[in-house]
């Protein structure tokens, strides 16, 4: 009766376990982010010393890391498994999972992670990743703490996780693929725009280089640094508004003409505002350039009231402006255009963000 009793709760507290689990695995559709709560968790339930989730290469017919934790994480990430081999590929390849209390007793161990790793792996869990009878990976958990075996309810408890680790890592890929094609779609129809003028060709997708060196350089979170990439791609877009006899004048524009031009980041700010998932872009579209003593356009705004992504987009505009050819004038030198950017801190940029732009710049490209 005891026993039953125990077992009871354990099956109580198995199911809230699974349960957590689910809502922490929802709470994120950020791929990286949700493998590591995945893999975090899964340590944590299994009480195991390192864990990996692998995906398969349908192509190659191989296995790879797409993430690993514990002391050797980035040095296993290199590995790619055929299929088939080791126990992953065995798991992968036959769609079922392996309880190996003794990787040294089972043939099919492939210990050549361990000898690039140099991690001693002593036992391992390894589960299918199913959604609706396709396997999308294989998920495992390494060496039981205190020496311990992994067993029979361990496996069980593992494969009702793997259920919702391979809901959870479907959907997060889905989206990513699907932000990744909106990304792509909107970089083709700013080339398109950029294409208009030979002059420009290339300068957007050359922004968004420039502004992610400062972006990375001031140690920007992954959401805030994937806005000033779209706001970098976007910036010029409301140049469609301007006639192509202005945008492609070979001299110098009259003052008239120069007052058009001035107007596309307003143009911009109006063909972004209108879609949901750009709207908080708006601000960086609009502000591009400003400048840091309040004399740029289109509001005139100074110092920290110009937004921070606008601020870094200005700089990475006027360096590309500075370094490409122009119908009125030839390119810079690209260390002439460094010493612009120094000597105009504090007047036309943020010279916070232009010093760290001068010093990884040199890191990066030369």
């Amino acid at each position: 009766m005891r026993s039953k009793v125990y077992e009871l709760k354990k099956k109580i507290k198995d199911l809230e376990t699974l349960i957590d689990a689910s809502l922490v695995f929802s709470s994120t559709l950020d791929i990286d982010a949700l493998l590591n709560i995945i893999l975090q968790k899964a340590e944590e339930l299994m009480d195991a010393e390192a864990s990996s989730v692998f995906r398969i290469d349908e192509e190659k017919n191989e296995l790879y890391f797409i993430t690993a934790r514990g002391e050797k994480g980035k040095e296993v990430k290199e590995i790619r498994i055929p299929m088939g081999k080791g126990i992953v590929g065995w798991v992968a390849q036959h769609k079922k999972p392996l309880l190996v209390p003794d990787v040294t007793k089972d043939p099919r161990w492939f210990s050549g992670v361990d000898k690039k790793t140099k991690f001693v792996t002593r036992s391992i869990l390894a589960v299918p990743l199913m959604v609706k009878g396709r396997i999308i990976g294989v998920a495992e958990v390494l060496n039981k703490r205190g020496n311990k075996k992994f067993n029979e309810d361990d496996l069980e408890m593992y494969l009702a996780l793997a259920n919702q680790m391979a809901i959870a890592i479907e959907n997060a890929s889905l989206y990513k693929e699907l932000d990744e094609l909106f990304i792509s779609s909107i970089r083709a129809i700013v080339e398109a725009i950029d294409a208009k003028d030979p002059y420009t060709k290339g300068h957007s997708a050359r922004v968004v280089e420039y502004a992610l060196v400062i972006g990375e350089g001031i140690e920007l979170d992954k959401e805030t640094l994937k806005d000033l990439e779209l706001s970098a791609v976007l910036h010029d877009v409301g140049k469609i508004g301007i006639p192509d006899r202005i945008l492609s004048k070979p001299g110098l524009l009259s003052e008239e003409e120069y007052a058009y031009m001035k107007r596309h980041p307003e143009f911009g700010a109006e063909i972004v505002e209108p879609i949901k998932k750009l709207k908080n872009l708006v601000p960086n579209i609009l502000h591009h350039h400003e400048k840091y003593d309040g004399t740029g356009y289109p509001m005139g705004l100074k110092g920290d009231k110009i937004p921070l992504g606008a601020r870094i987009i200005a700089i990475a505009d006027s360096f590309d402006a500075m370094t490409s050819d122009r119908p009125y004038r030839p390119r810079m030198d690209i260390n002439v255009a460094l010493g612009e950017i120094k000597k105009n801190r504090k007047t036309q940029f943020d010279p916070e963000l232009a010093d760290v732009f001068v010093k990884k710049y040199g890191q990066q490209f030369k």
